[in-house]
């Protein structure tokens, strides 16, 4: 028998049914372990306190203190890696999104029926083990280095996962407006989110973004969120330059948008391409990549220092693949730059 320590999780919900489906889900583990449950938030923020546990699944809402409230004391009092369990629902999605910028890492989708179940089984495992990867706190960190000047692009490509709702509300709210830049993002993250996160990133900053719909003009200054649950790429011929949005089974990937997908679909436009990848678990944008970097593409990855989950951008990096490796206040600065020219 193994003698490693397990992750200790605090499981919070206030439906007696999702307490036991996921603990009884954590409990199958050999590396994970149920230390304490809360059925809401003001329970939730003292066990919090008492355990201190790795990580917390936190349901959004509840009575006596909703997650969202709970959230907010436990980032300033005891930070804790979260991961929050939402509904997929348009209100659902605009609190998971409120969770991520307070400081969750990730989220879980309530099953909607009993059958899915088991597609909660095969997702909140890995979720918590990466979730209780992070070092906390966040500040401690940082890397501080300075960043070429960039050169000349037609077009701006990123991909991102796990962390990156945290990471693009960090990026896109910097860009300039009125750039001939135009940026197509690839985030993994359900349909029904893309529309608010879409909303809200443009309402944060000076930029234009929408969501990525089939047949749109890349147009110089806007902001492209490809949608959650289908893929997106990017297309050209001697008239324009467009999006086209493809459907989920286009290609036999997990990943919808698929990173991969997008990055490889610019290979046409050559060594005008600047493509990063930021936070986020798994290999999702190495082959693509690949790919750009062949054409000469200009190819950035965010460093560990700052990324949430290290996986992405390791990949592309430890492929030598990345022209630059930086933070994430690096890689702003270095894409503020590039939408001025």
């Amino acid at each position: 028998m193994s003698n490693e320590k397990k992750v200790r999780v605090l499981v919070v919900d206030d439906s007696p049914f999702m307490r036991q489906l996921i603990g009884n889900i954590i409990g199958g583990s050999a590396d994970l372990e149920v230390v304490g449950i809360a059925r809401d938030g003001k329970e939730a923020v003292e066990k919090c306190r008492d355990l201190r546990p790795d990580v917390i699944t936190l349901d959004i809402e509840m009575p006596i203190m909703t997650g969202l409230e709970a959230l907010a004391v436990i980032m300033r009092e005891t930070p804790t890696p979260v991961v929050m369990v939402s509904s997929l629902t348009k209100a659902g999605a605009k609190e998971t999104l409120q969770a991520l910028e307070i400081g969750a890492i990730d989220f879980i989708a309530k099953p909607e029926r009993a059958a899915n179940t088991f597609d909660l089984a095969a997702t909140i495992l890995p979720k918590l083990r990466a979730a209780a990867g992070v070092v906390w706190p966040r500040a401690a960190r940082r890397l501080e280095v300075g960043v070429p000047a960039p050169r000349t692009y037609d077009l701006v490509l990123i991909g991102c996962s796990t962390g990156g709702p945290a990471a693009l509300q960090h990026i896109v709210p910097a860009l300039p407006a009125n750039s001939s830049l135009p940026v197509v993002i690839a985030q993994h993250i359900p349909g029904t989110f893309t529309g608010p996160m879409a909303q809200r990133l443009g309402q944060l900053g000076k930029v234009k973004v929408v969501e990525a719909q089939d047949g749109m003009p890349l147009t110089g200054g806007v902001v492209y969120i490809a949608p959650g649950g289908l893929h997106t790429v990017v297309r050209k011929d001697r008239l324009r330059r467009y999006l086209q949005v493809l459907p989920a089974d286009h290609v036999a990937t997990p990943f919808r948008p698929s990173v991969d997908l997008l990055f490889k679909s610019a290979e046409e436009f050559g060594g005008s391409v600047l493509a990063i990848v930021l936070t986020g678990m798994g290999q999702d944008g190495l082959e693509g990549a690949r790919v750009l970097h062949r054409v000469g593409a200009h190819i950035l990855a965010e460093s560990e220092e700052s990324a949430i989950i290290y996986g992405m951008p390791r990949a592309v990096a430890e492929a030598n693949l990345a022209h630059g490796v930086y933070g994430l206040r690096q890689i702003t600065e270095f894409l503020q730059k590039a939408m001025q020219r």
